[in-house]
């Protein structure tokens, strides 16, 4: 994909190294970075509600999704996912 958008610096893109564990490593900086940020964010909040969500994956695993919605002083809304959990069994909330 490199080489088609920009093919003259494609040699760039080649040295970034790829291992799984590297990618890995990466995501995880990436999400505990935005669990931080959140956590900086919800600091602010002067009202904050939560709201829970079941849903199931491609393989019928029930996963609990949590949301967080706050205003801050300044009257800015924001609006995130909170946490994502497998629930052990499958769809709870349609038995």
């Amino acid at each position: 994909m490199a080489g088609n958008i920009c093919p003259d610096i494609v040699h760039k893109f080649e040295e970034v190294p790829l291992s799984a564990r590297t990618i890995t490593r990466r995501i995880e900086n990436v999400g505990d970075n935005l669990l931080n940020e959140l956590i900086k964010k919800t600091k602010t909040f002067q009202y904050f509600s939560l709201a829970l969500d079941e849903s199931t994956d491609i393989v019928d695993s029930a996963q609990l999704i949590v949301f967080i919605r706050g205003i801050n002083e300044k009257f800015e809304i924001t609006e995130e996912i909170a946490a994502v959990s497998t629930l052990k069994g499958k769809n709870f909330l349609n038995r």
